[in-house]
């Protein structure tokens, strides 16, 4: 009889223990998902940041380069 108390409680501990772990799990689950959002968002603004300075760098050097041939 006592063995069965125990055996009862020990289960029940144990399913109590496994839903904390789940419950830290999903926690540390979505803080990883929204830290990789976070940076995949802020890898794409920088490649939108380096493509447009890309972008004015070739623009002035090529208006320069036009108004070489003019000057020529």
């Amino acid at each position: 009889m006592n063995t069965s108390i125990e055996y009862e409680q020990l289960a029940l501990r144990a399913n109590s223990l496994r839903e904390e772990l789940h419950t830290e799990i999903d926690r540390m689950l979505n803080d990883v998902i929204k830290f990789k959002i976070h940076v995949q968002r802020n890898l794409d603004d920088y490649e939108g940041f380096v493509t447009d300075e890309l972008e004015k760098e070739l623009g002035s050097d090529e208006m320069r380069e036009d108004t070489r041939n003019l000057d020529m």
